[in-house]
């Protein structure tokens, strides 16, 4: 689980909130309310997403499911904040995403080096750099703490 008491500064907060948002089910909210209208998403092997109102759509549309068959399965998400650092307007995180079928299989699980952009306090820009071979990863064994049907 995201914990926002890690963060360091005002950056490092608002990077965590939208990581704890996709945790909450509240990505859709969250990204209208903390990212700029000119917002960017990048994603190792995947179209990057230009304009908030694009991510937004995106979403609506079943998100990354539409590029990556096996998150169809997705009823919940966490993500392992190993190391967040930031220098001015540039958070840095590594951190392991885990996206949780209704099993408590873990169906993707990559590793990823992040890079957030805030301007006038909001995100403008977030790009993950990951391998990408976790397309094709195999479901993990079921977890029963990470057991949820879907929402």
């Amino acid at each position: 689980m995201v914990d926002l008491g890690v963060a360091a500064n005002d950056n490092e907060r608002l990077a965590l909130k939208m990581f704890n948002a996709m945790e909450q089910g509240t990505l859709l909210e969250t990204v209208r309310e903390i990212c700029a209208e000119n917002f960017v998403w990048a994603n190792s092997g995947l179209p990057t997403l230009t304009g908030r109102q694009a991510v937004i759509e995106h979403m609506q549309q079943g998100g990354f499911a539409a590029t990556i068959p096996i998150l169809a399965r997705m009823t919940s998400f966490s993500a392992d904040i190993l190391h967040i650092a930031s220098n001015g307007p540039v958070v840095f995180t590594e951190r392991i995403d885990h996206h949780w079928d209704s099993l408590g299989r873990d169906l993707m699980t990559p590793h990823i080096a992040g890079v957030i952009e805030i301007q006038g306090g909001r995100i403008v820009a977030l790009r993950d750099f990951y391998d990408t071979a976790c397309y094709q990863q195999q479901p993990g064994e079921p977890n029963p703490a990470h057991a949820k049907p879907p929402r």
